[in-house]
């Protein structure tokens, strides 16, 4: 059967994609598309239906009583988290931004430890920029591949990096965004800002068949903005893992940390998107690591998650409940 007529009635080239959206950072744009993209609110009795100890948790409107809630994360951590991310999206207003405050000073762990590079040391490494002195050709050509003409883009240079660490973390929204997958996202990103030291740069961006900065990478120690975000994004349609994975370089680019990591948050498997392993292969010849937490046991996602860390020089750690989140970024990023 021969393809659709494409635009103007013209049958597409096989094989031919049409136009991927770029990447979602202007922040007006940003909060459209969370508009777009608005996670459904959940009214109080909703919430008592599904979380039995709702009501000992948030007695009155409005409230939420912190003593009962850690009691019952010393009881049943699992509900806990599950009951703070449904919460968080709460019609209750009150009560939504008491949740989310909550969120946003869990104890998940102690910062990252380890000896740090002397201060004021510098590393020489290869950018895919043009600030560095000397042309990188051997990366450049690298890069270039089998193109026919060079493109800037395949421009990588050599040049100075300080040290310190820039992270991404990449937030699969493509199903739906709710329960133990945004309890997940929430204490992850948490557990990430908790592991960065003074002067280290994190980002978070999340991707479906689109990509959204919902935090560019910056120092600002601050996660508040970060878990608005996450709470307020639905999610759902299909998966384009190499727009993710080449929106997280985007952002690394910007960096000169010598430690680069990409923390992908995900089953790893692509519904609508070209291999992501190239993408996943040119974060690592960039110096970067791609680091996967897997979301699922499913035997081609625990594949395809290996497969994705392999291709970027990184490792695998399974995140199958919230509260493994803090253990596995520790695992991942020491």
């Amino acid at each position: 059967m021969p393809p659709p007529p494409g635009p103007g009635g013209l049958a597409d080239p096989p094989g031919r994609r049409p136009p991927r959206p770029a990447p979602v950072e202007d922040p007006e744009d940003v909060e459209r598309v969370l508009r777009q993209n608005a996670a459904r609110r959940a009214g109080r009795d909703e919430l008592a239906r599904a979380h039995p100890e709702f009501r000992q948790v948030s007695p009155q409107l409005g409230e939420l009583d912190e003593q009962a809630m850690s009691d019952l994360a010393a009881r049943d951590p699992e509900a806990a988290a599950r009951l703070l991310a449904a919460m968080g999206r709460a019609f209750d207003p009150g009560l939504r931004a008491a949740a989310r405050a909550l969120a946003c000073r869990l104890p998940v762990g102690a910062p990252r430890t380890g000896v740090p590079d002397r201060p004021g040391t510098r590393r020489m490494v290869t950018r895919r920029d043009d600030t560095g002195s000397d042309v990188d050709l051997d990366a450049s050509l690298a890069a270039r591949g089998a193109e026919p003409h060079w493109q800037p883009a395949h421009l990588h240079t050599r040049g100075w990096r300080a040290t310190g660490r820039a992270c991404v973390l990449l937030v699969d929204a493509s199903g739906s965004v709710a329960g133990d997958e945004l309890a997940v996202a929430v204490l992850t990103a948490a557990a990430l800002a908790q592991r960065m030291r003074p002067g280290d740069e994190y980002a978070v961006v999340a991707f479906w068949s689109q990509a959204v900065v919902l935090r560019p990478l910056s120092a600002d120690p601050r996660t508040d903005v970060v878990v608005d975000r996450l709470f307020d994004l639905a999610g759902g349609g299909t998966t384009d893992l190499d727009l993710g994975l080449r929106t997280a370089a985007a952002q690394l680019a910007r960096s000169r940390a010598a430690a680069r990591d990409v923390l992908l948050l995900s089953d790893g498997l692509p519904t609508d998107s070209p291999d992501p392993l190239p993408s996943a292969a040119a974060l690592a010849r960039a110096g970067a690591h791609l680091h996967v937490l897997s979301l699922s046991e499913e035997p081609e996602s625990v594949a395809n998650c290996a497969a994705l860390a392999a291709a970027g020089d990184g490792r695998v750690a399974p995140l199958l409940r919230p509260t493994q989140a803090p253990a596995a970024v520790r695992t991942l990023l020491g």
